[in-house]
């Protein structure tokens, strides 16, 4: 069938397969750093937050809570529990990022609202087995809502068992924090053990948006201009190459059955062009051998 086909057609077909298989490479390529770029994004988005959540609690922890200690002998929530003043940061930042949620997950907590759940429960405990991951990422759906997950470990430190260490301890900060939450949980922790998760999520509703919008122009970009372009070279091929040749095949065909004596149009130096001198000069011979047997069969 294709070899039936007309030269047109041939350049035609060839050009479309070609450009196709070119254009789907493209938009895969495309979609791909797309994709990435989506990620990097909503990672960059997700670190700001961590890392003022971070600060908070790194202050707390080093300068707030030393000098409220050597203030007063009492315990000042406010003022010395890293999670509350970092919880407590995050319901600000929540007023101008409202869809952003930052939490810290723990495996037990003093705070039970602070209870892991299944899915951080995991990360977590993939934290515990691999001490040498710093942080986990990817897409999660939570409350029908497709989120962009950043969860970096919480490893106990010593400071950590002021509130965390022995509930029979009889100090004022160790009953103070028992009457508020009990002895049942968040007691017992283990410096250097993993016990929780500083983790953020980042609605992917908004970069998904400029993601459809980049791809929409790469498509129209893609396979739009290149099939009016495809349309102009099949133009210009036609005219420089396909009705060339159609010419000279008519004439040849004209010349065979002594319809014509014209000779080819010589319009160049290229292939067609070579092609048309060689046609001119077999058209001399042809007609040089016509006139040969004339003459012979007139001597006869």
């Amino acid at each position: 069938m294709f070899e039936n086909a007309s030269l047109k057609m041939k350049f035609a077909v060839i050009m479309i397969i070609i450009g196709f298989g070119a254009n789907l490479l493209v938009a895969a390529v495309s979609f791909y750093y797309i994709q990435k770029f989506k990620k990097n994004e909503l990672t960059h988005e997700a670190a700001m937050v961590l890392y003022a959540e971070k600060s908070a609690r790194d202050y707390t922890s080093n300068e707030l809570r030393p000098a409220v200690m050597k203030a007063t002998p009492k315990f000042v929530m406010q003022a010395e529990s890293a999670t509350f003043v970092a919880l407590g940061v995050a319901k600000l930042i929540k007023k101008f990022l409202p869809h952003y949620i930052y939490s810290e997950p723990t495996l037990n907590p003093l705070n039970l609202n602070n209870k892991a759940n299944p899915f951080q429960q995991k990360i977590i405990q993939k934290f515990t087995n691999n001490p040498d991951i710093k942080s986990l990422s990817g897409y999660h759906i939570f409350n029908g809502r497709s989120y962009f997950y950043v969860m970096k470990p919480v490893v106990a430190k010593n400071g950590c068992m002021i509130c965390h260490g022995n509930p029979e301890n009889k100090s004022p900060i160790t009953q103070a924090i028992v009457k508020k939450y009990g002895s049942t949980h968040g007691w017992h922790w283990k410096a250097g053990q993993v016990v929780g998760s500083l983790s953020v999520l980042v609605p992917t509703k908004y970069m998904d948006k400029v993601a459809l919008k980049s791809s929409l122009i790469i498509v129209l970009a893609i396979f739009i201009l290149p099939f009016l372009a495809f349309i102009v070279a099949l133009f210009f091929i036609n005219k420089a190459i396909i009705k060339p040749i159609h010419e000279m095949t008519k004439l040849a065909e004209d010349i065979s059955m002594g319809k014509s004596n014209e000779n080819f149009k010589i319009k160049g130096n290229d292939e067609i062009g070579l092609l048309a001198k060689s046609f001119n000069r077999l058209k001399a011979s042809y007609l040089k051998a016509l006139q040969m047997l004339a003459d012979k069969n007139k001597d006869r």
